[in-house]
């Protein structure tokens, strides 16, 4: 860079000791503060990464990486299929004939397991209308008040809304007409949180 041949240019540049510097430069440093890698990177006008290449190859290979492109969401209907069935990794090429059909994948939702269920019934308006798709992800935790698609040891199949109480569940609907239930822990095989929902183009 022009004007900037000595350490005590640089020195002055960054605001700091020129013996700083000079220690930078010798290797005196175990490390350095990431404020002091920004305002390097903004002195000589490259990034942070460009000043780190080379000084660790396993690093170096992170950012040349290809990101993983995760598969489309399978969407299957709700009852019809238990929530474990539905979640192994697979491609859109692949026949299957429980899903319905496929939904592009939301940017943020990382869970290469996630799929999708269609709403059949009326249990869960206003929030849910028939044919809408709930998004579920059994990566992720099942916290109280989540709304879950749940299978029961009879083999129902629902999403309700989930509450937590002593020795099990409260499964309940957002429709007053459909009635709320209690459920025993050992009486729920499967119980995923839904994540998004969208409206199902026909």
């Amino acid at each position: 860079m022009t004007g900037l041949r000595t350490q005590k240019a640089l020195a002055e540049m960054l605001g700091v000791p020129q013996p700083q510097v000079s220690d930078w430069e010798n290797d005196r440093y175990s490390s350095l503060e990431i404020s002091s890698l920004v305002k390097i990177a903004k002195v000589f006008g490259c990034s942070v990464d460009a000043l780190l290449a080379g000084i660790d190859a396993d690093y170096d290979r992170i950012g040349t990486a290809p990101a993983m492109t995760l598969p489309d969401i399978a969407v299957v209907a709700e009852g019809d299929v238990p929530p474990d069935a539905v979640t192994t990794r697979h491609e859109r090429a692949q026949r299957r004939p429980e899903v319905l059909r496929w939904l592009s994948r939301p940017k943020d939702l990382g869970d290469p397991q996630a799929y999708g269920v269609e709403i059949l019934g009326d249990s869960m308006l206003p929030a849910y209308r028939p044919n809408m798709i709930a998004i579920v992800s059994p990566e992720l935790e099942v916290l109280d008040g989540d709304e879950v698609y749940c299978q029961l040891a009879s083999g129902e199949r629902v999403v309700r809304l989930m509450h937590r109480c002593r020795g099990g569940c409260i499964l309940r609907p957002y429709n007053p007409a459909h009635s709320t239930r209690v459920v025993r822990r050992e009486e729920i095989e499967a119980m995923h949180v839904v994540v998004y929902s969208r409206a199902c183009d026909r």
